[in-house]
């Protein structure tokens, strides 16, 4: 495997913070947090057009499943999961969540590296999740392409990665307190904790997760590189996988043409460009509350003036921050709201090689004659 020492130098950095804090285990002490976390899966399904009857028998495999919450749910809903997880902290409290659940038949565990494992695995499975994993990786793009480049035809993946437009806030946020703590943890999770007090409450309140497993995750986490829009969809399109949805969504909001008449694929980014920097621009300023308030009269022009607005300020206040010259009076615009869009998610199919033994069944049909 191309880089392989690179790969696991990065992965046992990360690791080592995610063995003191689990990033992607949920407080679910209670009945209400318990429900809040089966209607954020809810919500997502049907966002992203996914039926929870699909789940029903399919075997999937989550790479990177962590503590099994996520798994939780699909074999809920009858799929059979096997998790790929290096961290044996994690591996543990997921059987301990299945077990609890009287699922545990539901659930294999592969406590290996995504790098030590034959990749050929995959190929034995229904459906590929990757949620948050990528971009904790040395070269997400490479480990997104050893993933498409071994499915077979038909299989679907959903993945959820950091995109460089929506995730710029919370990149500034931590470049910003890195500087300032000059890359001490402690003084991290203080200073990350004075400026940006909002930003914690709501990551805990709708994130279920408690405060330190908040910061170490986003701010101490010695590996956290996004993705622009682009190389995630030549990455896609380069292994002829096509989009079924995302969130947020690619898909022009205007079309009106017959469903019949193909189209571009969604991945191909070459041919949406100017309509997708339209999108990164959104992302890249979204998250104050005034935007939402601005949907009640829709005014666009109105609307597009902000967001330019925004960008130019972003764009500057980047600057200060990589020139360490910034105040705190200047990280006002990442101080509020929700910060971006977070992780894109996207969700692709396999392209199939069927039209060939389609047209092979039909060779002996005739038109019927009235």
């Amino acid at each position: 495997m191309k880089n392989y020492k690179k790969r696991k130098e990065i992965e046992d950095k990360v690791l080592k913070i995610y063995r003191k804090v689990s990033p992607s285990h949920r407080n679910l002490i209670n009945d209400k947090t318990k429900k809040q976390f089966f209607n954020q899966r809810l919500n997502l399904m049907n966002t992203l057009g996914l039926p929870v009857s699909f789940f029903e028998n399919k075997k999937i495999l989550e790479i990177g499943g962590g503590t099994g919450e996520k798994a939780l749910f699909y074999a809920f809903y009858g799929a059979n999961v096997t998790i790929i997880e290096p961290n044996e902290n994690s591996c543990k409290i997921a059987k301990g969540v299945f077990a609890k659940s009287n699922l545990a038949k539901k659930l294999r565990i592969i406590n290996k590296s995504f790098y030590d494992i034959d990749l050929k695995i995959i190929k034995k499975f229904d459906m590929i999740c990757v949620e948050g994993v990528l971009h904790h990786t040395f070269n997400p793009m490479e480990n997104l392409d050893l993933i498409l480049s071994n499915m077979k035809d038909n299989q679907i993946i959903l993945i959820a990665i950091g995109e460089s437009h929506g995730m710029l806030k919370r990149e500034l946020q931590k470049e910003a307190v890195t500087k300032l703590a000059k890359n001490e943890p402690e003084l991290i999770s203080h200073f990350v904790k004075k400026l940006f007090p909002e930003h914690l409450k709501r990551a805990t309140r709708f994130d279920l997760r408690n405060v330190e497993s908040v910061i170490q995750d986003n701010y101490v986490n010695p590996q956290d590189e996004s993705s622009d829009l682009e190389n995630i969809c030549n990455t896609f399109s380069k292994n002829k996988i096509s989009y079924l949805s995302s969130y947020p969504k690619l898909d022009f909001f205007y079309i009106t043409s017959p469903w019949s008449h193909e189209r571009e694929d969604y991945f191909n980014y070459k041919f949406y460009r100017n309509y997708y920097k339209f999108l990164e621009k959104i992302w890249m300023t979204c998250g104050e509350e005034k935007i939402s308030k601005m949907m009640k009269t829709f005014n666009i022009e109105h609307i597009i003036k902000e967001i330019n607005i925004d960008q130019k300020k972003l764009l500057k206040l980047k600057q200060k921050i990589k020139k360490n010259i910034f105040t705190e009076q200047d990280l006002g615009i990442i101080k509020k709201g929700y910060m971006g869009i977070g992780l894109h998610y996207f969700v692709g199919v396999k392209q199939n090689s069927d039209k060939k033994r389609f047209v092979e069944k039909l060779k002996k049909y005739k038109k019927i004659e009235n």
